[in-house]
């Protein structure tokens, strides 16, 4: 009797050792990968907080163009102080039994799905909003701050009702130290693994990154080129102030763009190549993704640098937070705006001069691009 229940036990060891894998990198492994994660992800805290102060605080920053820059600094913001943290743990000693329940887990993905959505969202939304302005001017400038924040608003309602709640109900938290087969390489908060769950997400999911991920790309694209062809198709209609103004526009968009190209497409791309591909090892599955989710946090630290670099306005508003925050929070501690705009405004008042000669014809087109100046301009910060 003893011997048969010792038999029957030492086979179920062995049977269970052939499904039970080790965690696909080593300890010292995942505190390298923790130490990474931590910098990028307090980076990025700092840089969003910094943008968001330097909007919302100061009246003459808050203008049509940076609520859109205010948003995606919000965006980042959760997801680097809500997501980040937990994918840290879903990764590495939450890989094989995640323990911190199954609100955490669905938080998550609540956060992480529903941020990258609205972020790709956003992304297209200001791409549209520059082509606007340079091909319309004079109905760009009738938009009011409240179409924006409405806009922005209906974004935001959107991506989290079907990139956060609808998304999060497909995932669940379970034990993955003994479980066999392909669906095994992935960490234990993870899509449902039986058959029919893992069906659910991937239509689900081939619906809702091709509508908030896919799409968003396919417009950035259209309207990069668009913008292009405005550049450059009517240059000689435009004064060098005018032009100067627009390049320094579209070269925030261009910057912006790139980082949210590098930071989403990769983990778009794993996504689709995970749920879609089987016998893959493990243990590739696991860096494979490790580098793309450093792509996409290097990207939300790129973000608020990229605000800064592209807008004078913008560093000037940094630097009087960072000024009131050293001195103690003291308003009178606060530095003035650098005069930035004088060579701007000499631009403009040259141009208004010359405008003054010319045909009835030519006075009333340069008057026209003399107004688009000035709307390009109170558009660029």
């Amino acid at each position: 009797m003893n011997a048969t229940s010792t038999f029957d036990v030492r086979n179920e060891i062995t049977e269970l050792a052939k499904y039970t894998k080790p965690h696909p990198a080593s300890y010292e492994a995942q505190v390298g990968v923790t130490v990474l994660i931590a910098i990028l992800g307090i980076w990025s805290t700092f840089g969003n907080i910094l943008t968001i102060l330097a909007i919302t605080r100061y009246k003459e920053m808050q203008k049509k163009s940076n609520f859109f820059i205010l948003s995606l600094a919000f965006s980042d913001l959760i997801s680097g102080m809500i997501a980040s943290p937990l994918w840290l743990y879903r990764r590495t000693w939450g890989y094989q039994n995640w323990l911190w329940g199954v609100f955490l887990c669905k938080l998550f993905w609540f956060a992480d799905e529903s941020t990258s959505y609205c972020t790709a969202v956003h992304i297209a939304s200001f791409a549209i909003w520059r082509y606007v302005g340079l091909r319309w001017p004079h109905a760009h400038a009738k938009l009011s701050k409240k179409q924006v924040k409405i806009w922005i608003l209906s974004v935001w309602t959107v991506t989290v009702t079907f990139g956060g709640i609808v998304f999060c109900t497909f995932y669940q938290a379970e034990d993955r130290s003994t479980t066999g087969g392909d669906k095994a390489r992935w960490p234990s908060c993870s899509g449902i693994t039986t058959d029919e769950g893992v069906r659910r997400l991937s239509i689900y999911y081939t619906f809702s990154s091709s509508t908030f991920m896919l799409f968003p790309m396919a417009v950035l694209l259209t309207m990069s080129v668009l913008i292009t062809k405005e550049l450059i198709g009517n240059r000689a209609f435009k004064s060098q102030c005018r032009q100067k103004t627009e390049k320094r526009a579209i070269a925030q968009l261009a910057l912006i763009s790139a980082s949210f190209l590098l930071g989403y497409i990769p983990n778009l791309v794993y996504v689709m190549w995970t749920t879609r591909t089987i016998g893959v090892d493990y243990r590739l599955d696991y860096w494979v993704h490790i580098g793309c989710y450093f792509a996409l946090r290097t990207s939300e630290c790129i973000n608020p640098i990229v605000y800064n670099v592209s807008s004078e306005r913008m560093r000037d508003s940094s630097k009087r937070v960072l000024r009131f925050i050293w001195n103690g929070c003291r308003s009178t501690a606060e530095v003035e705006f650098d005069n930035s705009r004088k060579g701007q405004r000499k631009c403009l008042e040259k141009d208004s001069t010359v405008f003054e000669s010319g045909t009835s014809q030519g006075r009333e087109s340069k008057s026209a691009n003399f107004d688009h100046v000035k709307t390009v301009t109170s558009t660029v910060t």
